[in-house]
């Protein structure tokens, strides 16, 4: 079904993306890795998270942690989720499916993009949990309906 996330040997968001320039075609990884217009929010959105400094603490009982949370009425395992990715079919086989099945797995939200490869009615035929669906807004509202009627059967 999906590949451990224990056998990647990947443990960084550098190490996985590194990953991803060695295997995938470069038009691929660039999409990946690239932002809209001047990449100006990209660059913000890096900044900032460079700016955080996560606070190590050792020796603690960690074995009672509940990280559980509830969204839009849905428990979840943590409050962490996979963003849509467009065209994540082209990066794996069946990209958009393989990751709502390990998102259904782990128990955390997933949310397809309107710019799949794999159809949100493929999606919910190999899951069995509701899936978020990403919009995106387009200048002709007869076919926002018909795609937001058909993500809303699946």
């Amino acid at each position: 079904m999906y590949k451990s996330i224990s056998r990647i040997n990947a443990f960084t968001a550098s190490d996985f993306q590194k990953r991803a320039r060695m295997r995938l075609p470069f038009i691929l990884a660039e999409y990946l890795d690239g932002g809209a217009y001047q990449e100006s929010t990209l660059r913000a959105n890096e900044a900032d998270f460079k700016a955080l400094h996560l606070q190590q603490t050792v020796m603690r009982d960690v074995s009672n942690i509940n990280l559980k949370t509830r969204l839009f009425g849905q428990e979840y395992a943590m409050p962490v989720g996979l963003a849509p990715i467009g065209f994540a079919g082209m990066m794996r086989r069946r990209g958009e499916v393989q990751a709502a099945q390990v998102a259904e797995h782990v128990n955390i939200p997933y949310c397809v993009s309107t710019m799949g490869v794999c159809s949100v009615d493929e999606v919910a035929t190999n899951t069995q949990k509701p899936f978020w669906f990403q919009l995106y807004m387009l200048r002709d509202r007869g076919v926002v309906r018909a795609i937001l009627e058909r993500a809303k059967q699946a």
